[in-house]
């Protein structure tokens, strides 16, 4: 009988000739795909790791030629890159930790609240997302609250956003509302609630927004442009773009800044401008992996109640 049942079971999962056929082909589409998207990354890190007579050929195509890491010697000998890592480093880890603690406190309210005036609450939220006020008006309201040329005006300028607000409060959704009533029966109140037991089973949509406002303050540049103005306060972008207009102008001879922090990528133009983008990328990359296994289950959760 159970022979008769495995026979059964195992002409029930044979896959037909066409079956297989549509593998192959998924399988070959998907490692074009591959190909595509890895090339550019890889031409880039070549570049800026092959031989300065190489590059100007253009004979570097995916794998470096002639190896030389002058380049990413000129970009970390520059003072300014360790101080500018630092900064970007803080403003992405303190504005992580504070988005987190007030989308929180916005979400949860949204998500298991049952108060007056809700709807209209969820519509001023959702209302940010559509208008802004524009540049100008953040750079004046900055400017007036003291915060001009402080790492706090990056900060609290994304402390809190809509649409963070939106896919948190969904997750918050998918956990069962009797849950919330039990520990209320308790004597358990909201803030004992959602710091013992909402947040500890929220955990993917936290990692998952937590790598989007990481992402966004290291990727920053337009705000760090407009707030900052002590070079001292620089982020990586700031200093980053610095050395490829270095990098870019040493192609034609001209002389950018004249700065000596940045005067060394003239020895090496497009190795300085693609190790620029290679460094700029390595935190992202080391992070990623560690929150990978909650980020896809965090963004289809929050997404299900949206």
């Amino acid at each position: 009988m159970q022979r008769t049942h495995k026979k059964q079971h195992h002409e029930f999962i044979r896959r037909g000739p066409g079956a297989k056929a549509f593998d192959a082909a998924n399988w070959l589409f998907m490692l074009l795909m591959c190909a595509i998207f890895l090339y550019p990354l890889l031409n880039m890190l070549s570049i800026s790791m092959s031989n300065q007579f190489a590059v100007l050929r253009a004979d570097v195509t995916f794998y470096p030629k002639g190896l030389d890491l002058s380049s990413y010697k000129l970009i970390f000998e520059n003072k300014d890159i360790w101080n500018s890592i630092m900064n970007s480093l803080f403003v992405a880890l303190v504005g992580c930790l504070c988005s987190l603690l007030l989308t929180s406190l916005a979400a949860y309210p949204l998500a298991f609240g049952d108060f007056y005036g809700k709807k209209l609450f969820n519509f001023l939220i959702l209302f940010t997302m559509w208008f802004n006020s524009g540049i100008i008006p953040i750079f004046l309201t900055i400017r007036q609250l003291g915060l001009h040329n402080s790492l706090w005006a990056l900060i609290i300028n994304a402390m809190l956003t809509a649409y963070n607000v939106v896919i948190v409060r969904s997750y918050f959704q998918s956990v069962p509302i009797s849950i919330v009533e039990s520990a209320r029966m308790d004597g358990a109140n909201d803030f004992l609630i959602l710091f013992r037991l909402i947040l500890p089973l929220s955990k993917p949509v936290l990692a998952t927004v937590s790598l989007w406002i990481i992402v966004g303050h290291w990727n920053d540049y337009l705000h760090p442009m407009l707030f900052l103005a002590n070079r001292s306060k620089y982020t990586l972008q700031l200093v980053l773009k610095e050395l490829v207009l270095n990098a870019e102008a040493s192609i034609h001879n001209i002389s950018v800044t004249g700065d000596a922090t940045t005067s060394g990528a003239a020895a090496l133009g497009q190795q300085v401008r693609n190790g620029v983008l290679v460094v700029s990328m390595i935190p992202m990359v080391i992070l990623y992996p560690f929150v990978q296994r909650f980020f896809i289950s965090g963004v289809m959760l929050g997404s299900v109640k949206g």
